[in-house]
């Protein structure tokens, strides 16, 4: 799936020629199968270091890498990231947690299934979580932590404990390595372990997106 393309455009970090191929790919396979089969053995592929031994690892096409799927997956979901009114899933990293990359993924297949999102990125204070689900009435909450460092189970479970109506999930391999996942799934959270978990768990909101208004 162009994992190639997206290599050497990274490399000669060009982000407008990452997030082109992107928006190609989801065009032509989907958001998910694009996410899964393309960004994320990029991702891996430039993050396991360079091809030949001694040479340091290329920060910048990694920056460049993940600026242009960002930019890409925002352009999939452009035409209704101003209609608020019809976003049924808030998205929001743990306080502390900066890797946001993933939900943007998660926004993008969202809305090819309809359903629309309140996205609102990265460290996002446990009281603001609290607000933003009091005055948006989500039908889901998606929480991401990247780290262990930034899995705090504490923080999630006091903000859900005070929506029994709304489905907080889990995402991001920190809740995995601080081991709470067994607390959560017990609390009644779920903790998703794929894009494909993740858009199924989270299109079962109240009403879909009307695309025709």
């Amino acid at each position: 799936m162009r994992l190639l393309d997206l290599l050497d455009a990274a490399r000669d970090l060009d982000c407008g020629a990452v997030a082109g191929i992107v928006v190609t790919l989801t065009a032509q396979h989907g958001v998910a199968e694009t996410w899964t089969g393309a960004c994320v053995p990029a991702l891996r592929r430039l993050a396991a270091g360079p091809d030949r031994p001694g040479r340091p690892i290329d920060i910048a096409a990694e920056h460049t890498l993940s600026v242009g799927i960002a930019r890409g997956l925002d352009l999939v979901s452009a035409p209704r990231h101003d209609d608020i009114r019809s976003n049924h899933v808030l998205l929001a990293c743990a306080p502390g947690e900066q890797h946001d990359l993933a939900l943007k993924a998660l926004s993008a297949a969202l809305f090819e299934r309809r359903v629309g999102t309140f996205a609102l990125g990265a460290s996002l204070p446990w009281e603001s979580l609290f607000m933003a689900t009091e005055r948006t009435a989500p039908g889901a909450v998606v929480v991401w932590s990247q780290t262990a460092d930034t899995a705090d189970v504490a923080g999630l479970l006091t903000v859900a404990g005070c929506f029994p109506d709304t489905a907080f999930h889990a995402g991001g391999p920190g809740w995995l390595a601080a081991g709470v996942v067994p607390r959560l799934t017990r609390a009644g959270l779920s903790y998703l372990t794929s894009l494909d978990l993740a858009v199924s768990a989270c299109a079962r909101v109240r009403e879909p997106l009307d695309m025709e208004a």
